[in-house]
């Protein structure tokens, strides 16, 4: 699962062993990973213009006041066209085009985030 350049990922997840495990997994494969356990940190991440965000994988019940839709919501100010991947309690279609998955696996969310990479540079 190696790209010819590194996409840089937002891992938004709550959950310590989920979050670690996806992250690991992803940076093994080549990309590079930002983390955060909440939806602030997650935000800010997103905001910053020096390391942008290309793609988001997000948990949508978050702590505090930011959840996963308000992050896929501001992730699509930058990428209008870029499905975010969000797990939520049930899968679901998605106006906007997003993947929203129902209590995955990393290996799973793993895939899905590989074939939308690999995808995007065809």
């Amino acid at each position: 699962m190696d790209t010819n350049r590194r996409d840089r990922i937002l891992v938004a997840d709550h959950n310590p062993i989920f979050r670690e495990t996806l992250a690991r997994r992803l940076r093994a494969a080549g990309y590079e990973v930002t983390t955060a356990d909440t939806g602030e940190q997650a935000f800010l991440t997103l905001r910053d213009w020096q390391h942008p965000i290309e793609w988001l994988y997000t948990r949508a019940g978050l702590p505090i006041l930011i959840d996963g839709w308000i992050l896929a919501d501001e992730y699509h100010d930058t990428y209008p066209a870029r499905p975010a991947v969000i797990v939520a309690a049930k899968a679901r279609p998605s106006r906007q085009g997003d993947i929203i998955l129902a209590q995955p696996s990393p290996a799973a969310v793993l895939e899905i985030v590989w074939e939308l990479i690999v995808g995007s540079h065809d």
